[in-house]
């Protein structure tokens, strides 16, 4: 059985359809990215399927349960979200950010964590390597460690699916590697779905199964990398002119951007 499955969904925010007839599925064990340019409905997408929005039309199940039908708590206990990050609006400290994680899971506000709690804290933020700033306040931390921190907290949720809106942004290229490592590790040995919405298309291609091309709210493209990689798919969502090659440690495409004539004649 799929743990989601989106029908010809159409969603949007007053009542102005961003997403147009979009539709997938998503299984344990998937790793899924969303690629597109910057208003095609990425984020959007992201929001829809855990009913973040108040327009949406069209059928989303959650391991075959209707979405608009299950509470907030039935939700969040499938779907752990790290949002593309933002300002601290309460100034916890990294330990108390990751443990709300943890949070859906208890019967009362007024319980403490059990150990099984702070064992998946502890995980999330050893695997998230995170520990040498777990007293700090999120206030104090640039924007890729609140990133990490934010990954955290949804490991610490301990869901089947995994979203993740540009998990890439405000991190070094060293962690961006890291991060999307540890993805593909939960994804191979915990057999979670991994759903990215994602703008680094050469980062993203040697870690998904899968790739969904938006462009202005439709489905441009939908299939494994080394089949809709190509620079009429490219030059269609992106409006862009590419090198394409193989990348030489995968053997998947790898794309290159093609610059002006002169330009670095010119930037001298």
């Amino acid at each position: 059985m799929e743990l989601l499955e989106v029908e010809n969904l159409f969603a949007g925010y007053n009542h102005s359809p961003v997403l147009q007839g979009i539709s997938f599925k998503l299984k344990a064990g998937d790793f899924l990215v969303i690629c597109g340019p910057n208003g095609s409905g990425k984020s959007t997408l992201l929001k829809a399927i855990q009913r973040l929005l108040l327009f949406v039309q069209g059928k989303i199940r959650l391991e075959g349960q209707d979405l608009f039908r299950l509470k907030t708590r039935e939700i969040a206990a499938k779907i752990a979200y790290v949002p593309q990050v933002s300002e601290p609006i309460f100034d916890f400290s990294v330990e108390e950010t990751v443990a709300m994680g943890r949070y859906l899971h208890q019967i009362s506000r007024f319980q403490g964590l059990t150990e099984k709690d702070k064992a998946l804290v502890e995980e999330a933020i050893h695997l998230t390597e995170i520990s040498s700033f777990r007293k700090k306040k999120t206030s104090q931390l640039s924007g890729g460690e609140r990133q990490r921190v934010l990954i955290a907290r949804a490991l610490a949720q301990d869901t089947p699916i995994l979203v993740l809106d540009e998990p890439s942004s405000h991190l070094d290229l060293n962690y961006q590697l890291q991060i999307y490592g540890l993805l593909k590790k939960l994804q191979q040995e915990k057999g979670k779905a991994v759903l990215v919405a994602e703008h680094n298309l050469n980062l993203a291609i040697p870690y998904c199964h899968r790739l969904i091309f938006l462009k202005e709210g439709r489905i441009e493209a939908f299939g494994q990398p080394e089949e809709i990689i190509n620079r009429e798919i490219i030059q269609k969502v992106f409006g862009i002119e590419i090198n394409l090659r193989e990348n030489i440690s995968t053997g998947l495409p790898e794309i290159s951007l093609i610059h002006r004539t002169g330009l670095r004649e010119n930037l001298k």
